[in-house]
C-alpha cells in the first residue's frame, strides 16, 4: 500500500471510529510506541505523567478497570490528542508502588481517602445444614460495613479453600469486579503488597462455592490465594479497594480467630470456644 493510500485508509478508520477532531491531523503516519504506566481510577497514566486513552481498532476505549492499581505496558500506535490504538493486549506487571498523576512532574502515591470501618472484634460461625451455611469468620459489628456500602463482609471456607464474601453490598458491582486487598500489621504505615482479587457474582458463576450456598441474598465472592493467606493472619487492618473506593477495615482480634478458623475448616477442631459465635 502506498503512503497516500495508507493515510486515506487511516483517516477513514478514525472517522468511522468517532475520533472527532483527530482524523484531519492524522494524515501523518502514526507513531509506534510501547508505553509503561499505571492505572488509577480506570485511567492509564504513563510513567512520565501523561494520561493516555488506549482504544481498540474500532475506536472503543479499553476497559482498564481490571488493572486498577497495577503497572501496565501498552504497545500500539500513538495518535494526536494522546489517543492510542492498541496492537496487542495490555501486559500486567503487578501492583504499582508509585504513580505520576496526569500533568505532574514527581512521583506520588495515588491519593484516595479511605473510608475507615470498625468491626468490634471477630467470631466464628458454625455451619447450619438447614440454611446451607459454610464455616464463616465474620465481624461482630456489621453496621459500619453496611453503612460504608460493603454489606456483610465475611470469610468462608470449604476445607482448605478460602473465600471472602460481600453479602448485599449497596455499592454497585459488576458480575466480575476487580479489587485489591492489602493487609497491614499493627503500628506500621505500610503493609504487605496489595493482592489483586476478582469478586464474582455468586449466583451467576458456575463454581463449587455457588453450588454449595443457597442464600436469598446478593453475594459477591473472591477466592483467597496462598499469598493473602500468609499475610492476613498477623494483620491488624485490611485495606480494600473496590469499585473505585478504598476502605480501611479494622481487624481487631482477627489474628487469633483466623488460626482457630483454619483449624475448624480443615480439621473440624473447635479449639477455643470463646472464638465461636455464642
Amino acid at each position: 500500500m502506498s503512503a497516500q493510500r495508507h493515510a486515506i485508509g487511516l483517516i477513514a478508520l478514525l472517522t468511522a471510529a468517532g475520533f472527532v477532531g483527530i482524523a484531519p491531523a492524522a494524515a501523518s503516519k502514526p507513531v509506534p510506541k510501547t508505553i509503561v504506566g499505571c492505572v488509577f481510577n480506570g485511567s492509564f497514566v504513563s510513567s512520565d505523567g501523561y494520561e493516555i486513552r488506549p482504544r481498540n481498532l474500532d475506536g472503543r476505549e479499553i476497559d482498564l478497570r481490571p488493572f486498577e492499581g497495577h503497572q501496565v505496558t501498552i504497545s500500539g500506535d500513538l495518535l494526536p490528542g494522546d489517543a492510542f490504538i492498541l496492537k496487542k493486549p495490555p501486559a500486567d506487571s503487578g501492583p504499582c508502588k508509585t504513580m505520576k498523576p496526569a500533568g505532574s512532574g514527581s512521583n506520588v502515591a495515588p491519593d484516595a481517602a479511605a473510608v475507615k470501618v470498625t468491626t468490634g472484634g471477630w467470631q466464628i460461625h458454625r455451619p447450619s445444614k438447614e440454611y446451607k451455611d459454610l464455616p464463616a469468620l465474620l465481624p461482630m459489628q456489621q453496621d459500619s460495613l453496611v453503612e460504608a456500602g460493603i454489606g456483610l463482609l465475611e470469610f468462608v471456607c470449604m476445607k482448605s479453600s478460602y473465600y471472602v464474601l460481600l453479602v448485599q453490598p449497596s455499592v454497585k458491582l459488576r458480575d466480575t469486579e476487580p479489587g485489591m486487598i492489602a493487609p497491614r500489621a499493627a503500628n506500621t504505615a505500610n503493609g504487605s503488597a496489595p493482592v489483586p482479587l476478582t469478586f464474582r457474582n455468586l449466583y451467576k458463576t458456575k463454581s463449587l462455592l455457588s453450588r454449595s450456598l443457597n442464600w436469598d441474598a446478593d453475594i459477591h465472592y473472591a477466592e483467597i490465594g496462598a499469598v493473602l493467606l500468609g499475610s492476613i493472619k498477623p494483620a491488624s487492618d485490611l485495606d480494600l479497594t473496590l469499585a473505585g473506593r478504598r476502605y480501611a477495615i479494622n481487624l481487631s482480634d482477627f489474628g487469633s480467630r483466623w488460626v482457630s478458623f483454619q483449624r475448624f475448616c480443615e480439621n473440624g477442631v473447635v479449639g477455643n470456644p470463646a472464638h465461636f459465635e455464642q
